[in-house]
């Protein structure tokens, strides 16, 4: 029969589970009322996703995660800074992200220090004891691990699909677009390919239109992407303007730039692959080999008369 501590994990477990799947939602909410507006009047403006049912429990959600937040939020600006910009990097930009990773940070804390305890307690032994402080640290240091892999993955993506945005902005420049309008088709066309890149620009061209200089604009690009790639093309578009160049001759140097930058780290990548190989067929390849084709060897030695002796 299953006893009662595994009946509580279980459903301790899908709790979370679903808490998580809810401030997933909230954190990756759509578009703002302000946002809205803007596309009404904007028919060249790129599809944007509906919400999802998640998006119901999320008032809900919300109100739990910065009630369990509100206690531990940090005190000092640079700490709660640190914290925006990697929230914006990850590209989360909804106002109550900052409260609801704190909160979801001391949720998961207390959640695993209870699992872990009957945990240990099923168990036994020492279990009691490492069960609800390991799964205690590991709930409070699952939020920061997934947004640094965000961070990490949302740059990758950005990198991997500038390239081919420059392309499009080259034709748009060559045909008589101005940079606002190159910026603002070219993240209407590649909205399906890929969709970070078409919402940095969508945010770009909004900035744009509601007033805000073109060189503050594309500066806030670079900054609020944290993408190298991206900061160097706004600090080479701020430039190109500032001297008179040509903006297609810049753009398609760039792109070819950051085309053999991205050559180069692939060939990087190929080469390190044999030093990362060596630790599976060392640990895991070579034992087997060695069982595999000395065992019978080692079987007859075994019974010679040797040791029948």
């Amino acid at each position: 029969m299953v006893s009662t501590e595994f009946v509580f994990i279980g459903g301790l477990f899908g709790t979370v589970a679903l808490l998580v799947y809810s401030l997933s939602g909230v954190l990756f909410r759509g578009p703002s009322e302000l946002e809205q507006r803007l596309r009404k009047h904007d028919p060249d403006a790129p599809p944007q996703p509906g919400r999802s049912g998640r998006d119901v429990l999320g008032p809900v959600v919300s109100r739990i995660g910065e009630a369990a937040a509100r206690p531990f939020m940090p005190r000092k600006e640079e700490t709660q800074s640190a914290l925006r910009m990697q929230l914006t990097h990850a590209g989360v930009y909804s106002t109550s992200a900052m409260q609801l990773v704190v909160g979801l940070k001391v949720i998961l804390l207390a959640v695993g220090g209870i699992a872990g305890y009957f945990a240990g307690a099923a168990v036994g032994g020492i279990a009691l004891w490492v069960f609800p402080y390991g799964l205690a640290v590991f709930g409070y240091m699952a939020p920061t691990l997934w947004l640094r892999h965000m961070v990490r993955s949302r740059k990758a993506s950005l990198e991997r699909s500038l390239p081919d945005a420059l392309d499009l902005m080259v034709v748009c420049v060559e045909a008589g677009l101005t940079i606002d309008a190159a910026i603002q088709r070219v993240g209407h066309e590649i909205a399906l390919a890929h969709p970070e890149i078409s919402k940095e620009f969508g945010i770009t061209h909004m900035e744009t239109r509601i007033g805000v200089a073109r060189v503050d604009a594309l500066r806030n690009l670079g900054q609020r992407t944290g993408s190298p790639a991206l900061q160097s093309l706004a600090a080479m578009l701020v430039q190109t303007e500032k001297f008179g160049t040509s903006i297609a001759q810049a753009l398609r140097v760039h792109g070819d730039s950051l085309r053999t930058k991205r050559q180069h780290m692939a060939e990087e990548q190929a080469a390190k692959t044999t030093v990362k190989l060596a630790f599976p067929v060392v640990l895991f390849i070579f034992p087997c080999l060695i069982v595999v084709l000395g065992g019978p060897a080692f079987i007859l030695f075994f019974k010679s008369p040797i040791f029948n002796r």
